[in-house]
């Protein structure tokens, strides 16, 4: 299994200019970039980057898919196979985060419900995580995580928002063994259990909005 590891070292993000290190990245690693762009031209030839700019893309989507996890030859094929599966008559180049989602395991992958199908599952039965019988305790420990009081009292699209995070943290620790034996409570955690006041609930919505870089209602 090949790594793009050379990239992971060579750019940390927000780090200063001085603790950077020097390393490049190795032929192998610009070997399999030069592979997806021959690739995706053929799948996605609208707005690929001109000739003339491709070597600053590729420097950018070499960073980008090692920022996001993407480390081995495996990862980048499982991409191509999503880009041409999935993505049925789309004609426009992905960006770099992009391509590195559908390099990434879906739920499916793992044999767990897609997001779609835990989200209405999770908008239903959020009042009662420990009486439902959950169509995979994960959907049950993603709504944990989020809480009981956003699902019923935050917007929508905050709900999903955090939802949708919740549930691909899990996904990955399921697919990656950290979850196997995992099982729901009997009872809800203290926590969720404890009586949160109208006020402590707005605090902690805001503050849920400004980490995820959302709007609140007033700025609409």
């Amino acid at each position: 299994m090949k790594s793009i590891q050379t990239v992971i070292n060579s750019t940390q993000v927000g780090a200063l200019a001085n603790e950077r290190t020097n390393k490049q990245p190795s032929a192998m690693d610009m070997a399999i970039v030069d592979s997806v762009f021959i690739k995706l031209r053929v799948l996605f030839p609208v707005g690929a980057p001109k000739d003339v700019d491709e070597k600053l893309h590729k420097g950018e989507w070499l960073k980008t898919l090692a920022l996001q996890g993407v480390r081995s030859t495996e990862q980048v094929q499982m991409g191509l196979n999503r880009a041409r599966r999935e993505q049925g008559d789309r004609q426009f180049w992905p960006s770099p985060r992009q391509f590195a989602t559908w390099c990434q395991p879906t739920a499916g992958d793992y044999g767990l419900p897609d997001l779609d199908s835990a989200y209405r599952e999770a908008k239903r039965h959020y009042h009662n995580l420990a009486g439902h019988k959950w169509s995979h305790d994960v959907v049950g420990l993603a709504v944990r995580e989020c809480g009981s009081w956003l699902f019923a009292t935050g917007l929508e699209k905050d709900v999903l928002t955090m939802f949708t995070r919740q549930y691909q943290i899990l996904c990955r620790k399921y697919g990656k063994g950290e979850l196997i034996d995992v099982e729901l409570p009997k009872a809800l955690p203290t926590r969720a259990n404890r009586r949160i006041e109208p006020n402590e609930g707005r605090a902690s919505l805001a503050k849920f909005r400004r980490d995820l870089g959302l709007r609140s209602p007033a700025d609409e």
